[in-house]
């Protein structure tokens, strides 16, 4: 299951396809005017490059999921226990992420600026600044269980991995990826946000640097010796 040629090819274009997304988003990001306030901010959530920004990325978790389940499909073939733990770890990551992306986007990008217009008050506007806000200390929090789940599935499939000539490139994707999100947590949760420029810079260098050489892993990867056996008869 989720151990096919055509399924390991869908998710290497799905890999590609994340890349382009997020590297629309770094277009994105450098193309929306910088703001002064809080109440600058929250008003540019409407805008049409950050909703088809916002739109993209909800649904790129969607096809992570695949991703992710075809990777473990790939594990389970040798450790069945590892690749569910992993996959089971994945689908946290992705739920979650969808959960938080979903609310940015209907409430805090569509809701609250509409509200934020029509606020016949100054407490009004205040009380809605304060929403968005406390969004961005919930999704701050909520980071660390999501960080976490998806570097343990990373390890997972790492060390659940081995048996084909291409499964270093996997390695080295989920490898790379586990030791970013542990730097990042780190630095976030434990000795305070130091390298916030530098994350910034790094985030889609890095991100091509795991998800191309997973395409490439998933295209050419040969097929389960099973399959392969089964083909010949």
């Amino acid at each position: 299951m989720f151990d096919s040629r055509i399924q390991r090819r869908a998710a290497a274009i799905v890999a590609l396809a994340y890349v382009a997304i997020q590297s629309f988003q770094w277009v994105v990001f450098a193309q929306l005017p910088e703001t002064s306030d809080a109440a600058a901010s929250l008003l540019q959530g409407p805008h049409p490059l950050n909703l088809a920004r916002a739109v993209t990325m909800l649904f790129s978790f969607v096809g992570l999921a695949y991703l992710f389940l075809v990777s473990c499909g790939i594990v389970a073939r040798r450790s069945p226990a590892t690749a569910i733990t992993a996959a089971v770890a994945f689908l946290v990551f992705c739920v979650m992420e969808l959960q938080l992306r979903a609310i940015e986007l209907f409430h805090v990008f569509l809701s609250l600026p509409q509200q934020y217009l029509a606020a016949t008050s100054a407490t009004q506007q205040a009380q809605l600044l304060h929403d968005a806000a406390q969004f961005q200390a919930i999704q701050h929090a909520l980071y660390f269980p999501l960080g976490l789940s998806w570097l343990l599935a990373s390890v997972l499939v790492c060390v659940g991995l081995r048996g084909s000539r291409y499964d270093w490139l996997a390695r080295w994707a989920f490898g790379l990826n586990a030791v970013r999100l542990l730097l990042r947590m780190l630095d976030v949760y434990v000795f305070g946000p130091h390298f916030d420029a530098l994350y910034s810079t790094l985030y889609l260098p890095l991100v091509w640097l795991s998800f191309v050489p997973l395409a490439i892993w998933l295209w050419r990867r040969e097929p389960a010796p099973h399959a392969v056996t089964a083909t010949a008869q």
